[in-house]
């Protein structure tokens, strides 16, 4: 996906097909400027099979937003030589939040997702709502105050959290792993503290979000993005464009049922993929190992506290060479591809993108999970999807939330008018 546009404006209906196909061409134009610099507008009017009318109309939209600039005289081919063109990642800057269950990073980006300044802060998970929104303030100011003057073309905030949330809104209904954390208007929050168009949008979907248009994605259509931390979830894009399903609920791949048999997940079901694959799991086998007395480095390395086991422990212990990590981290895979073999059925996409903690874990756990979708999904007879890291690591789902600001942003309503509306932001 380079870009799709954004389902506040397709639901606008029939009073703004105009506005909605210019979003659309704009996009078109965009894309093929992003991907080859040195176009003429005859060049893009050629690949993308717009009118060259409607080519000079949103390269002009582009141009005088400043995402677009010209460069120069072409070669004549016998008539006027023509203008050439080319994407300015530099037009203006986005910011992306992305609240974890131990820790906010927010990072501030080029369009082009270079980050340019990034804060990361630790949070109690059990701390309430007002102080971690306090801590995700903190974040946000501290690393609009290390971008310089990119901090004044600050054109938005996108926001990512876990759980189910209300984009239209701009609401966090529910994050699973933060307790207490339930209808949080934090989309308000942040533009009264900023004076900044904010958006929000699942952890998981910001990540594929921004693989898609930044990352491991970028090229690709049909990207399944899963996300493995405390949590699993997962973001679908489809022929480009992010699928949120209805009242956004799509992606709770860590509540697919791998193990009928298996625990109790916190969602009330049994044997959720959740509970079998994220990173609690794998520390609470290891706990349970240690317990009984079983050989492996893994207590040594939290000095004997074995209520300190977490998964990166187990992790950094299979690095090590250990046995018993090594076979934990493989468990993990082993279940982790059984859900994406699912979801590869389901969707047959082009590539798979794992990232979060979990993903960390590296080949010990990416062989296993190759291994295991090959060997469980019915589609790899034709397709067998590339399965790989993360290119944004523990920067994607913030890196995500940015790239939501450009998208929303490429409305023809807002870009044609973003030049003016560029101001410096709030006192920091």
């Amino acid at each position: 996906m380079e870009h799709s546009i954004p389902p506040s404006l397709l639901a606008k209906g029939k009073a703004n097909d105009t506005r909605i196909l210019k979003s659309i061409n704009v996009l078109a134009a965009l894309k093929v400027i992003r991907s080859t610099s040195g176009l003429s507008r005859a060049d893009i009017a050629r690949t993308t099979g717009l009118t060259p009318a409607t080519v000079s109309s949103v390269v002009s939209i582009l141009v005088s937003a400043g995402i677009v600039r010209e460069t120069g005289y072409g070669e004549s081919s016998g008539g006027r030589p023509p203008l050439l063109l080319e994407f300015n990642p530099d037009a203006f800057y986005i910011a992306g939040v992305d609240l974890g269950v131990s820790k906010v990073i927010t990072v501030v980006t080029n369009l082009e997702g270079e980050v340019v300044s990034r804060a990361r802060l630790e949070i109690d998970a059990h701390a309430g709502p007002e102080a971690i929104i306090s801590r995700l303030l903190d974040a946000t100011h501290a690393a609009f105050a290390d971008a310089g003057d990119a901090a004044a073309k600050i054109a938005g905030i996108g926001l990512s959290v876990p759980g189910l949330i209300d984009a239209e809104r701009g609401l966090s209904v529910f994050a699973p792993n933060i307790p207490g954390w339930a209808s949080i208007h934090i989309a308000q929050r942040f533009r009264d503290e900023f004076g900044l168009p904010c958006w929000v949008e699942n952890d998981a979907r910001a990540m594929a979000i921004g693989e898609a248009m930044f990352g491991a994605g970028r090229g690709y259509q049909n990207i399944l993005c899963v996300n493995v931390g405390r949590g699993i979830g997962a973001g679908i894009i489809v022929n480009g464009e992010i699928y949120r399903g209805k009242q956004s609920g799509a992606g709770e791949l860590g509540h697919m049922t791998v193990d009928p048999n298996g625990p109790m997940c916190p969602c009330g079901n049994h044997g959720c993929l959740e509970v079998m694959a994220a990173g609690p799991s794998i520390a609470a086998a290891a706990i349970r190992a240690v317990s009984s007395g079983a050989s492996t480095s893994i207590r040594e390395l939290t000095g004997g506290r074995i209520e300190e086991i977490t998964a990166e422990v187990v992790s950094e212990a299979a690095d090590q060479g250990d046995t018993l990590a090594q076979g934990l981290i493989r468990e993990s895979g082993r279940y982790l591809g059984i859900g994406i073999a699912n979801a590869v059925n389901l969707l047959s996409p082009e590539i798979v993108v794992i990232g979060g903690g979990v993903a960390r874990a590296g080949d010990i756990l990416f062989d296993e999970v190759r291994k295991t979708v090959q060997r469980r999904a019915f589609t790899t007879m034709v397709n067998l999807p590339p399965i790989v890291p993360s290119a944004r690591g523990e920067d994607a789902s913030s890196i995500g939330a940015a790239a939501l600001v450009f998208e929303e942003m490429l409305t023809v309503g807002r870009i044609a008018d973003l030049g003016r509306q560029l101001r410096p932001t709030k006192q920091l």
